[in-house]
């Protein structure tokens, strides 16, 4: 289940660069953030033309020709490229939010986010995700349709369109290159490796972005990249932390890889990386990992949950959390973010069922692999039963066994444990202590 159920459209607020990288330079976002690797009282080379009377369709025009050479890929000779209106925008995110297949992603996403206690219980994550998409969106590529729509409107691009055309026209040219629609299908069923790839594809984005906007743009206009509209402030404070994290991880912690790529072999480095993908979050997180072919061949084999569980129930679906996904989780909950970096920093994999059962119960069990059984091991372990004992909307149920700790939480009965021989982590969530703890014994051994 990817975290990112539509295709990639930008309002201005994603945290992208207005700088140009440099080495050793390191990318810093917050919500509504710009990162910036250059002082805030600079300004940009102002070596572009001046757009005044030049018309929008001649400005998309050269935004293009100079993204295709910070790039230097080509976006071919006839790029598919729109203006459009408001309504052609809103009806392209909808058709995808209508889309069976990714209906059926953000289902099994909601219930796996409310057993993990990451969204309320009566929210629905379909309707969280049309509400961040219905902001003032300016511009859409889809990778499926290989089309850039641009909001029409004008007779000159804003600032922030021009930054947020940039950042799409990158992703243009990564669908002309190297096909991103075979890429995600590639990727299909394991949303760790999805997640990678989107970490690649917006992190290399916010990149080329980041240089188009440093020779571009002049200090006295990061006022206007940095404005939010209160319209969308407010869906913004509206939302679930997680859920916030998740968006803008592919980009903030895509452009630390990128930019790590990019300082060790240029753009030739980057055109490389499309031929051998990140397979992981950890490789995206950990650059170093990638270069040493660091990742796992397939998850651990589970074990027959169905069975423990008995009559009426069944996989609804199973699939990779990843080391980003439990770095957010830590944190949403309410980890500090270094500390829930480092207690998912030694993941070695992991794998998970989600599990139906009659009146629509709901259980899920998951099993982490470290990659060292006893410091890894512990330092999730500790982060882990520390939120879960802090957490207002979790509480832990005494027992006589101190080898597994419980919690009654907003999802049913979460049981947690470390494998006394291997240190593999154990988590199961299922509607009573019996079922949670039968569940987590499959998972491991005591």
């Amino acid at each position: 289940m990817s975290l990112a159920a539509v295709a990639c459209a930008s309002d201005g607020n994603d945290p992208g660069d207005v700088a140009t990288p440099q080495p050793g330079a390191t990318a810093v976002a917050t919500v509504s953030g710009v990162a910036s690797t250059r002082d805030s009282t600079s300004t940009g080379t102002g070596s572009q033309p001046d757009p005044t009377s030049e018309g929008k369709p001649r400005q998309l025009a050269r935004i293009g020709e100079v993204v295709s050479g910070i790039r230097e890929l080509s976006a071919g000779s006839d790029p598919n490229v729109s203006l459009v209106g408001k309504q052609r925008i809103a009806e392209e995110l909808a058709e995808d939010l209508a889309d069976p297949e990714v209906l059926a992603e953000i289902a099994d996403l909601e219930v796996l986010l409310k057993l993990q206690g990451l969204v309320p219980q009566d929210s629905s994550l379909l309707e969280i995700q049309q509400a961040l998409l219905e902001g003032p969106v300016v511009g859409l590529y889809n990778h499926e349709t290989g089309e850039l729509l641009v909001l029409g409107g004008g007779e000159e691009l804003s600032v922030k369109e021009e930054a947020v055309y940039s950042h799409e026209y990158a992703h243009l040219i990564q669908d002309i290159n190297f096909d991103l629609s075979v890429l995600f299908e590639d990727a299909k069923g394991d949303s760790d490796r999805e997640r990678a790839l989107e970490g690649l594809a917006e992190g290399e984005a916010t990149f080329v972005e980041s240089i188009y906007g440093g020779r571009t743009f002049l200090a006295g206009e990061l006022d206007e990249l940095l404005a939010i509209d209160p319209v969308v402030l407010s869906v913004l404070l509206a939302t679930p932390d997680f859920l916030l994290s998740s968006l803008r991880w592919p980009y903030t912690a895509g452009f630390g890889f990128v930019n790590s790529i990019w300082q060790q072999g240029g753009m030739s480095a980057l055109d490389d990386i499309w031929a051998n993908l990140p397979e992981t979050t950890e490789q995206v997180i950990h650059p170093e990992k990638y270069l040493a072919d660091e990742y796992p061949n397939a998850p651990p084999v589970l074990p027959d949950m169905v069975a423990i569980l008995g009559d009426g129930w069944s996989v609804q679906d199973e699939d990779v959390l990843g080391e980003a996904y439990i770095s957010l989780w830590l944190e949403a909950l309410g980890t500090e973010t270094a500390v829930a970096a480092q207690a998912a920093a030694g993941w070695g994999r992991d794998g998970y069922q989600l599990l139906e059962g009659p009146g629509d119960e709901i259980a899920m069990g998951l099993l982490i692999e470290w990659d060292d059984p006893d410091t890894d091991a512990l330092q999730f372990s500790v982060a882990f039963e520390a939120v879960l004992d802090a957490d207002a909307t979790f509480t832990r149920l005494e027992g006589g066994d101190v080898t597994v700790a419980r919690w009654s939480g907003p999802g049913g009965v979460l049981a947690f444990a470390l494998d006394g021989a291997t240190g593999v982590a154990g988590v199961a969530v299922a509607p009573s202590v019996d079922e949670a703890t039968a569940l987590l014994d499959t998972l491991v051994v005591r």
